[in-house]
């Protein structure tokens, strides 16, 4: 004996899967696409509202209502009282004798009053399709087409579950090409209802064979859904299709909709709107991204563009960076005060499943938004259309929705929940309208059966940390970047003008005594002119100590601020290794394996991490700001042994000659340690990268001290940057790490302390030295 389940199963399996009218529509929409249509009509025909339906009955059943005053109240309700159906059912309503008759009368007129009919003209069903593939909830029919290379949109084989939601009758009318008769089929959901107590084998339904065709090459179904179960006004649905379904066939290519769909609500066509090209054009950054397989490759290609503020920024990450920032940081419980991350590394097979996708973000600033030529007459107009299509990025596969992605209750991107806890909370969903393009079949990114989302995998998990790294690091970072650059120009500028201001009136004051003193009185007015003249003098050198005790404090701020985050990074160094070393253990521990071996490894690496807190405490001290002399080679010996042991777990070859003679610098050894640790240990986690990806990859660091030239270089065969970045990665806050694994200060700290001599920290000019188009060097010239 196998399961078998009651009737009444099957509605509760489609109303937990089916979320909403909208979204039985569009799979009732998606259905016909899949069926080869290029044309899809959806006609809602309404008599009466259903509310007002259920009025009636409850009117009738009170007792406490005349039938006729019942039946004038329903002429009342009737969307056209005056049409011949209407007249014959109000004379058949009124030749009723009792309640019970009145009843039946009406609830069987409901029953085909209101209706909704999507009709495709694609390849059709026969009547064994009918039987064996539509009546069987789950066929994998599309599934195995899918397989074979088809571009279907569904493949669970619950979409017919849709007609439920929508009213309790259904009937299909189907025919193939070739075939002369229609094919019909027809249910009634009630009898599945929580009354009957039947399992699903006692009721029976049977297809059957209809009225012979008006041509052999007719093609296409009829889904005719009655007895409708909500109000279908030409409001509502107006607002459906504007709304949710507007956003569900790609709204970013003009007509889409229009062109795939005819909805009409009793015989009036309702148009769908794409988003207009004029608001996107006007939206204050924009950003375009490309994901292939190159060569077996994975390759993220694109631009952001600040519009606003005429910066732009060029995305081209390759390879084991592509890995780096795809791959998940999981937090681990917090350890000695300080949050621990494990990463998971992505699995090459993920970029394969993932295969092809782009996406389209477009960020607008309604704080400054104005009215746009030919589509909005004021700031309001524009605000409210950018609400209409906002809510962050939308997924689309072949042009048409995965739900929930951008819903106005799905923040798949965590734009709320990174805009609103740092800086830059003016990129939130709200302020976002973007799409991506998905290529990928359901066989390798699948969706949800319940319609909320993709499957997880280590493909869906790639999409998103991809995307939310173009999101956050790089948009966000580029608006942030230049909206604080302006911020000091304007507030400068506004004060150099308040001063203008001031020292212009104050000339033309002068310049109105002049005139004055061409009269008797010219000494004393010459007397009053220099005075004046003085007190300009007086004016302009405060000026000039107020600009000086303003760069002064900045210059202050900022040191203090690379101090404290040059801290932070050492502290988070000493933390990571102590973790891991002390964690190590503890696992060799549980597992009953500690030997003295590891016993013996773990006081070599403990002994490592007070050379590197002794190195730390130069820092902290004193003395932290004193410069001495000293032999870069002995700090680069120093700071190279402090490494010795990761270099020699993970197959990091260190290649380090000492010069022949000493190279002697005054400087803050704390702080030259810190720029040579923030380089060492970015080399380190490149080159891991590299190793994960690349198979048979030999890792390198090569250190060159050149006395001559006075410079210090650190070069590694990882993946490197490209030419394009090579600035943008010394600026705050700019990283291809995961969440956890990097916060994009290390470079920017460095250069802050490099400039903080007088040195100049940079990437080599020479491309393509250990990877073509990459730069792979950094140069710190003390020259």
């Amino acid at each position: 004996m196998s399961f078998t389940f009651e009737a009444r199963t099957l509605l509760e399996l489609g109303k937990e899967l089916i979320s909403s009218d909208e979204v039985a529509l569009y799979e009732l929409i998606k259905n016909a696409v899949d069926a080869g249509s290029t044309r899809v009509e959806i006609l809602v025909t309404v008599e009466i509202t259903h509310t007002d339906f259920k009025e009636i009955v409850a009117r009738v059943e009170e007792e406490g209502h005349d039938l006729p005053e019942v039946t004038d109240y329903l002429q009342s309700c009737l969307i056209d009282a005056s049409s011949v159906d209407a007249n014959r059912l109000v004379a058949a309503l009124r030749d009723a004798t009792d309640r019970a008759q009145y009843l039946g009368i009406i609830r069987s007129w409901y029953a085909t009053a209101n209706t909704i009919e999507v009709r495709d003209y694609g390849h059709g069903m026969s009547l064994d399709d009918l039987e064996n593939i539509f009546l069987r909830v789950g066929t994998r029919s599309r599934r195995t087409e899918n397989q074979q290379g088809a571009r279907n949109l569904g493949d669970k084989g619950i979409g017919r579950l849709s007609a439920m939601r929508l009213g309790d009758r259904l009937q299909v009318k189907t025919t193939k090409a070739g075939e002369t008769h229609w094919n019909l089929l027809d249910i009634d959901w009630t009898l599945f209802s929580h009354d009957s107590k039947r399992s699903i084998e006692e009721i029976k339904i049977e297809p059957f064979v209809g009225e012979e065709k008006s041509s052999a090459e007719e093609s296409g179904t009829r889904i005719l859904i009655s007895d409708l179960q909500s109000d279908w006004t030409d409001v509502r649905f107006t607002d459906i299709l504007q709304g949710r379904i507007a956003r569900m066939v790609d709204p970013f290519v003009a007509g889409a909709a229009n062109r795939l769909l005819v909805a009409r609500h009793n015989g009036q066509r309702v148009s769908i709107p794409s988003i207009p090209q004029a608001l996107l054009d006007s939206a204050h950054a924009y950003c375009h991204i490309n994901f292939d397989l190159i060569d077996g490759e994975p390759v993220l290609t694109g631009l952001v563009d600040y519009r606003f503020r005429h910066r732009s920024v060029r995305i081209e990450e390759r390879g084991a960076a592509v890995h780096s920032l795809a791959q998940q940081a999981v937090k681990r419980r917090a350890k000695r005060g300080h949050a621990a991350f494990r990463l998971v590394p992505v699995r090459p097979s993920a970029f394969t499943s993932l295969g092809k996708f782009s996406a389209d973000i477009y960020w607008f600033n309604r704080r400054v938004v104005e009215a746009v030529a030919g589509l909005t007459e004021k700031m309001a107009d524009t605000r409210r259309e950018i609400s209409h299509w906002s809510g962050g990025p939308m997924l689309y596969r072949y042009g048409f929705r995965i739900l929930p992605y951008g819903d106005p209750s799905n923040d798949w991107l965590d734009l709320d929940e990174n805009a609103f806890g740092v800086s830059g909370f003016k990129l939130n969903r709200q302020q976002v309208v973007g799409r991506v393009l998905l290529e990928t079949p359901h066989t390798a990114l699948s969706e949800q059966t319940n319609r909320e989302g993709l499957i997880q995998s280590d493909a869906a998990d790639a999409l998103r940390k991809i995307l939310m790294w173009v999101v956050h690091t790089e948009l966000r970072g580029l608006i942030n970047e230049a909206d604080k650059i302006e911020f000091i120009e304007r507030r400068a500028a506004d004060e150099d003008t308040r001063l203008a201001t001031d020292t212009r009136k104050r000339v033309d004051d002068a310049l109105e005594r002049i005139r004055s003193i061409m009269g008797p009185a010219a000494a004393a007015d010459l007397a009053d002119l220099t005075k004046s003249v003085a007190q300009l003098t007086t004016q302009s050198a405060s000026l000039a100590k107020r600009i000086e005790k303003v760069v002064s404090e900045a210059e202050e701020e900022r040191e203090k601020f690379v101090y404290l985050a040059g801290i932070g990074l050492m502290t988070e160094f000493i933390f990571h290794e102590l973790d891991r070393a002390v964690g190590h253990t503890m696992e060799l521990l549980s597992e009953g394996s500690l030997r003295q071996s590891t016993i013996d490894s773990l006081r070599e690496q403990l002994k490592t991490l007070h050379k590197r807190i002794s190195a730390f405490d130069e820092l902290t001290g004193e003395k932290r700001q004193s410069k001495s002399k000293f032999d870069i080679a002995d700090l680069v010996d120093e700071v190279l042994s402090n490494h010795e042991r990761e270099f020699a777990r993970h197959g990091i070859v260190v290649s380090f000659e000492r010069p022949d003679r000493p190279m002697i610098v005054n400087a803050v050894r704390g702080m030259l340690i810190q720029i040579l640790e923030n380089l060492i240990v970015n080399a380190a986690y490149w080159l891991k990268q590299q190793k994960r990806y690349e198979n048979g990859f030999a890792p390198r660091i090569s250190v060159v001290l050149d006395g001559d030239d006075k410079t210090l270089t650190v070069e590694d065969n990882g993946p490197g940057v490209t030419e394009d970045r090579k600035e943008r990665i010394f600026q705050p806050f700019i990283t291809s790490k995961p969440t956890g694994q990097g916060r994009g200060l290390g470079l920017y700290i460095s250069r802050e302390l490099a400039e903080y001599h007088k040195w100049r920290l940079h990437m080599d000019a020479e491309v393509g030295r250990i990877r073509k188009g990459r730069l792979n060097m950094f140069v710190l010239d003390m020259g």
